[in-house]
């Protein structure tokens, strides 16, 4: 294909993405997108070449979650996004990147699928609307609101489209190898889900062609499989940095970061589409609403047309010998993509299908089951391509382009969704003001919390200049969880303890300043008041200077502990300032007879006594001290990975 062919179709894809997303306007202070998820991502942009240009280990940030921090390699902090945009960055700033990137996403998905297409038809003008398919499909735009990661797919295409090649015999296998490893490689660096699913999907679907494939093929295949796990090979070489720290952060990962039944894809969205969908979106918008997942995740829409043209593929099976197995591994994906339980109009029949079977597999269990749509876009997109680039008469062209177009209409993006914001910027925020108040790198926490509200983004406005316990990149790790103060923070439900348990977390984790910011829900505000902490309003932001931790009185509990019922793991420590406490062990159910050794260190000595079902035992524990307890067998009855001992209740005297 010429290259000037090439960038023509790339050009157009631009300016549909621009149509149907873009605006015109001042890209350094707006973006698109919803929710809090894309401040995340202007932060990652940020992050990669700050941390690398100060010196600073990018793969685990202390500046979110301090002082234990965060390991990016698990969440989705795209350094082959940052590192590839660091020059408009630093011209420009991050949110820039953000803008240019998400613009790109669906034009670069569709590009690279028309190049697959068009490999395997030899025709542009069906590979164009096969690429249109995959880069607008109901899945892309729906990431488009706000996971930059997941909307880059663009990889994909392209390694099928290697594979294929390779398969053809039109690649030698050292530019193969190569080519494929330098793939994997940014897609490792842009999304390690989609990386994940790719490898997945990547051997169902070579399992199901050589389980159809003729006799003489079969070797061939084989000959593939091991290229491709050389190109792996040399790709995690290359990535050896980034894959230690992933290996390095499984422990700290919770055992399913998000449930896979929530995100599993509703049957009928397949034919019925989301309000995102400018054809009969805002028709079906009440069936819709009840579907699994939200709507950045409802991207199982195929529409009517496209699956007439699939229905129709089953008559030229005898004819094309390559449709039966890419109709059965389109078939295996959906399946795949409706998640462990079949869901019809929001409703769990509780139905079990295949992917139940992955919820035991290392990794990939983590995957979400609506994200295996786009591969279900992109096969169908193929099959489209195919389809018209076979009709031999002009008048059976004319009618399939004809009814490919109505389902390009059929999946178009409804513009009036994908709304541009301004960037929630605050005065306070700037470096100048952050270190005229507060000095230099002193660690925060900011209200709102987390997901909350837009910290991420005022701590990249102000060019990093401070630390935070706390932060939205990815899941909350789960040492937080033994902090109650962090279901107060998050929920704005203020509890009796309030007072202690913030006194006790800004002690725990070097707290100076606790910030208050526009939009922070009353019920902290008043809490905050209560305390009657040293509190000046700047530029709009409430700063309260935590006390000198001499003059607070708290208690806390970290390790293994769950305060939302009070179960302990294998092991908790109770650390108390200036507040005697009496503490309470308990025995609950357990699965065993057998009673429970705890272990009582306090510094001085070490106790051990035994807690069977239903026993009790107190122990008073003075103003200043530190005790560790440790359970010597713990079980996980109905809590999943949770493993737990027995149960503690703190009294303060």
């Amino acid at each position: 294909m010429r290259f000037g062919l090439g960038a023509l179709v790339f050009v157009l894809y631009l300016g549909i993405s621009f149509i149907c997303f873009g605006k015109i306007g001042d890209y350094r202070r707006i973006y698109i997108g919803g929710g809090t998820d894309p401040f995340s991502y202007i932060w990652f942009l940020k992050w990669w070449p700050w941390a690398i240009t100060h010196g600073v280990n990018p793969f685990i940030s202390h500046f979110v979650w301090y002082p234990e921090g965060f390991n990016m390699t698990w969440t989705g902090s795209m350094p082959a996004g940052a590192l590839a945009t660091w020059p408009v960055t630093r011209l420009s700033n991050a949110v820039v990147s953000y803008d240019i990137l998400s613009l790109l996403a669906p034009a670069l998905s569709a590009w690279t699928g028309f190049l697959l297409a068009r490999y395997l038809t030899s025709n542009t003008f069906a590979a164009l609307i096969g690429g249109y398919l995959y880069g607008f499909s109901s899945y892309e735009i729906g990431q488009v609101l706000g996971h930059l990661n997941l909307s880059l797919a663009f990889a994909v295409p392209l390694l099928i489209l290697f594979v294929v090649q390779r398969f053809r015999g039109d690649i030698s296998r050292p530019r193969f190898v190569a080519t494929l490893a330098i793939t994997l490689l940014i897609q490792l660096g842009l999304s390690t889900e989609l990386l994940a699913t790719s490898f997945f999907f990547g051997a169902v679907v070579w399992f199901i062609f050589l389980r159809h494939a003729k006799l003489a093929d079969r070797y061939r295949y084989w000959a593939l499989a091991r290229e491709i796990m050389l190109a792996t090979v040399i790709a995690m070489l290359l990535a050896a940095p980034f894959l230690f720290f992933v290996v390095k952060g499984l422990g700290t990962v919770p055992a399913q970061i998000n449930s896979p039944e929530a995100f599993s894809a509703d049957l009928l969205n397949l034919l019925v589409p989301t309000p995102l969908t400018l054809v009969g979106g805002a028709l079906f918008g009440d069936i819709a609403s009840r579907f699994t997942g939200n709507i950045l995740e409802q991207g199982a829409y195929l529409g009517l047309p496209i699956i007439f043209i699939l229905v129709l593929q089953l008559r030229d099976i005898p004819t094309r010998e390559y449709l039966k197995p890419l109709l059965i591994s389109l078939l295996s994906i959906v399946i795949f993509s409706l998640g462990p339980s079949l869901h019809v109009v929001g409703v769990n029949t509780h139905i079990w299908l295949p992917w139940r079977l992955a919820l035991n597999l290392p990794l990939i269990h983590q995957a979400l089951p609506n994200r295996f749509s786009m591969y279900v876009s992109l096969v169908a997109a193929v099959i489209v391509a195919l389809w018209l680039a076979v009709a031999n008469q002009k008048r059976a062209r004319t009618a399939r382009f004809a009814f490919a177009l109505l389902a390009c209409l059929c999946i178009a993006p409804n513009p009036a969704k994908f709304q541009w914001w301004d960037l929630p910027l605050s005065p306070f925020f700037e470096p100048e003001n952050i270190t005229k108040t507060l000095g230099y790198n002193r660690n925060v926490l900011v209200l709102p919390y987390s997901y909350n509200g837009p910290g991420m983004v005022w701590q990249w406005q102000s060019g990093m200049a401070y630390t935070q316990s706390g932060g939205y990149v990815g899941p909350t790790p789960p040492s937080a969880w033994s902090w109650p103060v962090l279901q107060s923070l998050t929920n704005a439900i203020v509890s009796p303890a309030f007072a202690n348990d913030i006194s006790g977390f800004c002690a725990a984790h070097d707290v100076s300043f606790i910030l208050i910011g526009p939009g922070s829900p009353q019920p902290l505000i008043d809490a905050m008041r209560a305390l009657n902490w040293e509190t000046t309003d700047d530029h709009g932001v409430q700063v309260v200077r935590v006390p000198d931790q001499r003059s607070l009185r708290f208690y806390y509990v970290t390790g293994d502990y769950w305060p939302g019922d009070k179960w302990m793991g294998k092991e908790a420590r109770i650390v108390t300032h200036g507040q005697p406490l009496e503490l309470r062990i308990t025995g609950q159910y357990r699965p065993s007879k057998k009673p429970v050794e705890i272990r009582l260190a306090d510094g001085a000595a070490i106790s051990r006594f035994l807690i069977g079902n239903g026993d009790l035992k107190t122990i008073s524990v003075p103003g200043n001290a530190s005790i560790t307890l440790t359970a010597d067998a713990t079980f996980g009855v109905g809590y999943g990975s949770r493993q737990m001992s027995v149960t503690l209740s703190l009294e303060p005297k």
